[in-house]
């Protein structure tokens, strides 16, 4: 009993001593590493999330590549356009004969005449020895009946461009979640390692008291040897929390795009966000703006102006044509100068029913395309469900946190009057001070937990 009577009162008066100094709820006189560590993360330049974000959106190597995809596919669009206008092609032709050949005009192929008869009289054969000729021929031919074609070819491209940028959104929408997700992992794993940074010296006190008594033989060694596992207990997670921050840091930076290096410290987070729409609301909005919904629609048409493009190539190719054709150093053998000005026709008119398949082959895939649209409206429906339950699910457990919080303040404040008056023990305070700094660290989890779960419902509503 005496024993016990002189424990108490030695940690009673230690704990009155830190009173003294101003330091009931302050922690205690940290080593010099934690203090340099604290010091340069207040000296870290500051990050928010709004920042993180911006840098992401502008560096993410993702995203830079889904951009040059979009500019891919605008560039294949206005290619295709250019098939609408005129189609020059100019053939030159620059050799040297290995043989010799030969025009024979018969005898009055050129006609017969009363006073001269027939001309020529006799065949004649005109040879052209070897030598180096030339041959220029240019055609410029304008489509006139695949204008309807051409088209329907357009449309479908340009609404496989539309679709390309819808990509490019959800790539969007993509790097700002894992960016949100990566900045609260930060802020949380920054939370736990204060808490347990602000429990440490309440554990070093414990740890010299227990070591006092000893020498005074008023507790047994394996309380001291429990405060020492205790304390390396402590120390041990700080370190672990430590390398949590810094992956956490890293992962962030590097969704950031910069260097995996660069130090920062993240902004604190605000409240609980609880202004929001109703759930029929949010799954219009869902289906009005997301991205893969979207897509689906376009690809829909695309696959209908297809089909229909293919359909029109059972029109015949008719263009209006003009050629002209020369040759150089033949010995005026040949015409030297050709120029015509025309409608061309090309059809093919049996083709062993090639179109026709092609043609079932695109409504085919048009069947697919509109079921594909009703599969992801279900998908994007069930995402927002499942990411409010999620929201409210966060949200009561944020509530719970904030109510232990709120409790371990007040044991806090309870035991340090009983401590004043000498009722309580000061190992009761320092568990009480404990118990407030992980109350801390779990209501700032919770509240991260919860702008996570917030995040996630922007994500399925397709909002940044």
């Amino acid at each position: 009993m005496k024993r016990t009577r002189t424990t108490c009162l030695a940690f009673t008066l230690g704990t009155l001593t830190l009173l003294a100094r101003g330091q009931s709820l302050a922690p205690l006189s940290l080593p010099p590493t934690v203090e340099q560590a604290a010091g340069q993360q207040s000296n870290l330049p500051e990050l928010t999330l709004e920042q993180a974000v911006e840098q992401a959106v502008a560096n993410n190597s993702s995203l830079k590549t889904a951009s040059l995809e979009t500019r891919r596919a605008a560039d294949d669009l206005a290619a295709n356009r250019t098939r609408r206008f005129a189609n020059t092609q100019v053939t030159v032709l620059g050799a040297q004969l290995v043989t010799k050949p030969s025009v024979t005009y018969p005898a009055g192929s050129l006609g017969v005449y009363s006073a001269t008869g027939p001309i020529p009289a006799t065949n004649q054969k005109v040879e052209i020895p070897r030598k180096p000729v030339g041959i220029l021929n240019v055609l410029i031919a304008q489509p006139l009946s695949t204008q309807y074609q051409l088209r329907l070819q357009l449309k479908a491209l340009a609404l496989g461009l539309e679709g390309t940028r819808q990509d490019q959104v959800k790539t969007r929408l993509e790097v700002v979640d894992q960016v949100r997700r990566a900045y609260y992992a930060v802020v949380e794993a920054q939370s736990a390692l204060d808490s347990l940074e602000a429990s440490l010296p309440y554990y070093r006190e414990s740890h010299r008291l227990a070591f006092v008594n000893r020498g005074k033989e008023t507790i047994l060694e394996s309380d001291l040897l429990n405060a020492d596992a205790q304390l390396l207990k402590i120390q041990n997670a700080i370190s672990d929390a430590s390398e949590r921050v810094a992956s956490a840091s890293e992962r962030l930076n590097d969704l950031m795009g910069r260097d995996v290096h660069t130090q920062f410290r993240v902004a604190a987070i605000g409240d609980a966000d609880t202004d929001l729409a109703t759930l029929g609301a949010m799954e219009a909005r869902a289906l009005q703006n997301r991205p893969d919904v979207k897509k689906a629609k376009l690809e829909v048409e695309q696959a209908n102006y297809d089909a229909r493009a293919k359909k029109a190539e059972y029109i015949p190719d008719v263009s209006l044509a003009f050629s002209y054709y020369t040759t150089a150093n033949f010995q005026n053998v040949f015409p030297s100068n050709v120029g015509t000005v025309g409608l061309s026709l090309r059809w093919e008119p049996w083709d062993w029913g090639r179109k026709h398949h092609e043609y079932d082959e695109k409504r085919t895939k048009e069947e697919q395309a509109k079921v594909g649209v009703g599969a992801t409206e279900r998908a994007v429906l069930l995402e927002v469900r499942n990411a409010c339950r999620q929201l409210e699910n966060t949200r009561r457990q944020l509530t719970l946190s904030d109510a232990s919080e709120r409790a371990a303040r007040q044991k806090l404040k309870e035991l340090q009057e009983q401590v004043k008056r000498e009722a309580a023990l000061g190992r009761d305070l320092f568990q009480a001070q404990s118990n407030l700094a992980s109350a801390d660290s779990q209501q700032q989890q919770a509240l991260t937990a919860f702008w996570k779960a917030r995040a996630d419902l922007k994500k399925a509503i397709g909002e940044e």
